[in-house]
């Protein structure tokens, strides 16, 4: 079966398991519907079933069998996918919105310096997204664009960018 990531967990919220979410916009219909999704745990991708989903510009997603903090906790920072044929056809334009919010949880490799490190969070700016990740015991940002991001490997879970010289001092 294939399968196409719409999303990606965030952090978990409340003491009853639940998960913050990031859904692409162009899929928000297809996982508002849909009864259950699939996370990849363990190389393989497992279901889960939505009991329900609340919130407007952050939604946050209950699971049945998920009923703790420290159980949401172990689902953070993961793809979120449905099978590609339960999908509608998606025009490429629709996709235009945020670009990099499926990468929070990979880990972002300099050409030049080697690994950065993980990807904490996306954060979405109004003229750009910028990745926020713990560098040498402080955090930076750094911008996600054609520019300096070369590959992005969703097998590998990994960022290739080339960063201008000096952007990780600041």
């Amino acid at each position: 079966m294939q399968y196409t990531q719409i999303g990606t967990t965030k952090k978990s919220h409340g003491v009853h398991g639940e998960l913050k979410v990031d859904i692409d916009e162009a899929y928000e219909d297809a996982f508002l519907d849909a009864d259950r999704i699939f996370l990849e745990l363990r190389g393989t991708m497992q279901p889960f079933f939505i009991e329900s989903i609340r919130g407007q510009a952050d939604l946050i997603v209950q699971f049945d069998d998920v009923r703790t903090p420290e159980a949401a906790r172990l689902l953070q920072i993961r793809g979120i996918f449905l099978p590609t044929e339960e999908l509608p056809e998606i025009i490429e334009s629709e996709l235009d919105g945020p670009e990099y919010g499926r990468i929070a949880g990979y880990r972002m490799i300099d050409v030049q310096i080697g690994e950065i490190g993980t990807i904490r969070e996306v954060l979405e700016m109004p003229q750009q997204e910028l990745a926020a990740i713990d560098y040498q015991g402080r955090e930076i940002l750094v911008p996600l664009n054609p520019q300096f991001v070369q590959k992005v490997d969703d097998g590998a879970k990994q960022v290739l960018v080339n960063l201008p010289d000096g952007l990780l001092a600041l």
